[in-house]
């Protein structure tokens, strides 16, 4: 009987129904479930953040139950969202999880965005002004889909050479002292 109630105990435990000791030292099932280890809320420490934006590629939610491998995922997510948009020194730090006294997670990325990095120079291998449209110059924001836009634009007005259209390559160099980028678009 003694291992039967010990099952029962377990599978409670297992089934995030906790047991209390009464006075009489009887045990009763609480009727509440206590909500071990759900997100309560995802918070951003740092300054001039695009808050909404970055809520929207997380993967874990409020209301799921804390997945550690999950919030990793989210944290390199983030990091690349904002080298995408040109904060390339930026640095997104492990999420730090604190629980209530409910069992409740809240979770917080300190984040250093960093400055935001510029075209420095633009350089064109294998093809010239004339040949096709360069739409990326000095100053401009060093984000992934303008410099992407831009390797595109290229492509397409470039003429055809033996019925093919051409390729473009990127290279790019990252100064970080200077928070520039110098671009290079190679054409074959």
């Amino acid at each position: 009987m003694r291992s039967f109630l010990v099952l029962i105990v377990l599978a409670a435990v297992a089934a995030g129904v906790f047991v209390h000791e009464l006075p009489e030292g009887e045990a009763k099932a609480d009727t509440q479930v206590r909500r071990a280890q759900e997100i309560q809320s995802i918070a951003f420490d740092g300054r001039g953040l695009p808050v909404m934006a970055m809520r929207q590629i997380l993967a874990s939610r409020p209301g799921e139950l804390l997945d550690s491998a999950k919030l990793e995922r989210d944290r390199q997510s983030l990091q690349a969202f904002l080298e995408g948009r040109g904060y390339l020194a930026a640095r997104v730090d492990a999420p730090s999880v604190t629980f209530a006294s409910n069992g409740g997670a809240y979770v917080s990325f300190t984040i250093a965005q960093g400055p935001m990095f510029h075209v420095r120079n633009v350089g064109l291998v294998g093809a010239s002004v004339e040949d096709g449209v360069v739409t990326i110059s000095p100053g401009d924001d060093a984000s992934a889909e303008r410099i992407e836009r831009a390797r595109q634009a290229l492509v397409s007005s470039l003429p055809l050479k033996a019925h093919k259209q051409a390729t473009v390559t990127l290279k790019m160099h990252t100064d970080v002292t200077a928070s520039a980028v110098d671009v290079e678009l190679i054409a074959r």
